[in-house]
């Protein structure tokens, strides 16, 4: 038994050292995707308009209301290298934190996981570095202690997709956070999105229009990921209303509001249906936000002392850091909602 624990150990020993060797760290690098000098975090600064985060790239929201404070996790353009990247999305490897307690005074916590954070024994698969839209949730446990978990999709062959989604866990909003490697279960894709019901129960959709109710640890399936019924065949066949990426899910007053976006509608980006489960069926009921400046909508929506809020990201191309870039930006306006609970026209401010 004392032989095989030394062998056990030293093999152990060596796949850790193989594994720094095949995937080395690499310093996290926040301010390379500050738009204008250097910043020292945490960073305060006021909401003086739209677009909300001035000196850094901020881009696809996940938004929660967390402790009567807003959290926004956002992914990150950086100045795409073409010696390293083969487009701009390619230089997107890490997640930002913004917060407030009354959208006017905002706290930047700067980069809170990077892919070098990424268990790669538990990827099994040398991935590219990759971090697009991030998935947000918190849960709380018996004796009263909060969790948080973000979800990220990651570019790796493993399982035979090329697209996966990982989970990583943290004792607060800003980390430290471990990577616990892959989502347990079925297969899940890119926009990462969860949504947790008045009851506790907490469900997880994703691109591919799919959703799949997660077990009480959060980081496991509880199901096989079943597809959404959001619209007629006319709608689903048509290549400018149809969903194409970045699936949302909230609730208000009992009914489930489903949103997404199409990039190819160069009017329209954002539309909703209506429903009673999270699962579905939905009742589709068309757009709700035009296309933003120079992006992709890709939106969160959340309540916060008794107003709406809608966020989403533009680009600002003519900024000189970002000309090879994508520079989006975070924004958010109200949301306002008709009597029968359909959703009125968002209006983009600056």
């Amino acid at each position: 038994m004392k032989g095989l624990s030394i062998f056990l150990v030293i093999t152990l020993l060596a796949m850790s050292a193989f594994s720094q060797m095949k995937y080395p760290k690499v310093p996290k690098s926040t301010n390379d995707a500050t738009i204008k000098g250097k910043l020292v975090y945490p960073y305060h600064f006021k909401y003086e308009g739209n677009p909300l985060s001035r000196m850094h790239s901020a881009a696809d929201p996940s938004v929660h209301v967390w402790d009567d404070e807003v959290w926004v996790i956002t992914s990150q353009d950086r100045n795409m290298d073409s010696t390293k990247h083969r487009f701009h999305y390619a230089a997107m490897d890490g997640y930002h934190a913004f917060s407030t307690k009354d959208m006017i005074n905002w706290t930047d916590h700067g980069e809170i996981f990077h892919s070098s954070d990424l268990n790669q024994i538990a990827w099994g698969s040398t991935p590219e570095n990759y971090m697009w839209a991030p998935g947000a949730a918190r849960k709380q446990d018996k004796n009263g202690v909060w969790t948080y978990y973000l979800y990220y999709p990651h570019n790796a062959k493993f399982g035979g997709e090329k697209w996966v989604t990982g989970v990583a866990t943290a004792p607060t909003p800003i980390g430290p956070y471990t990577d616990q490697g892959p989502l347990k279960g079925e297969t899940m894709r890119m926009d990462p999105m969860t949504f947790i019901d008045d009851d506790g129960e907490a469900y997880v959709y994703s691109n591919g229009m799919i959703v799949a109710k997660l077990k009480p640890d959060m980081i496991s399936l509880a199901e096989t990921p079943r597809p959404i019924v959001y619209a007629t065949d006319s709608i689903l066949k048509n290549d400018l209303l149809r969903f194409c990426e970045g699936l949302y899910m909230h609730k208000r007053n009992g009914i489930y509001y489903l949103s997404y976006s199409n990039f190819k509608n160069k009017e329209y980006q954002s539309f909703y249906a209506m429903g009673k489960s999270p699962y579905g069926p939905f009742e589709w009921k068309g757009a709700m936000a035009p296309a933003p400046q120079g992006a992709q909508d890709h939106h969160s929506i959340i309540e916060f002392k008794g107003e709406w809020y809608y966020f989403y990201h533009i680009a600002l191309k003519e900024l000189p850091k970002y000309k090879e870039s994508q520079g989006r930006i975070v924004c958010f306006d109200k949301l306002y909602y008709n009597e029968d609970g359909t959703i009125q026209m968002i209006k983009h401010t600056k």
